[in-house]
């Protein structure tokens, strides 16, 4: 994944579920802020209850080459892994609802604190995904 670098949007890989398919809310994110992506950022909610952002840094610029980002979702534990080396892992209030896999890029209109001020770039912007893939265990 290379993802788009610009201030107030986000590039994002991520699992979902939610209200609209019947189900709690839970989610399981890779995000990268576009106003910095030498880092990324770990989010997972469960039941709709979030806040368990991590933000790692990662020596590099992501937006300048593809790099593989990956999360391994047990029923006790998620991690988090950059270019196959374990950098987060989170143990509490796992999300157990299977979800959605997605990818996107959205620009964060009312969310300025955190990603900044998006200043409507007329050029495209594009996050890019070389391969995904999903493993079922």
């Amino acid at each position: 994944m290379k993802p788009a670098k610009n201030v107030g949007i986000v590039s994002s890989f991520f699992t979902y579920t939610g209200p609209t398919d019947g189900t709690p809310w839970d989610e399981i994110d890779i995000e990268f802020l576009g106003k910095d992506t030498t880092k990324v950022q770990f989010n997972y909610y469960t039941n709709g209850v979030g806040n368990h952002e991590k933000i790692v840094n990662l020596g590099f610029d992501a937006a300048n080459s593809y790099h593989t980002y990956a999360f391994d979702w047990q029923p006790n534990s998620i991690k988090w892994y950059v270019d196959g080396q374990l950098k987060h892992t989170a143990t509490t209030q796992i999300p157990q609802t299977p979800g959605k896999i997605m990818m996107n890029l959205w620009n964060g209109a009312g969310v300025d604190e955190w990603l900044g001020s998006y200043n409507g770039v007329t050029p495209p912007l594009h996050a890019h995904y070389n391969w995904v893939r999903y493993t079922k265990r």
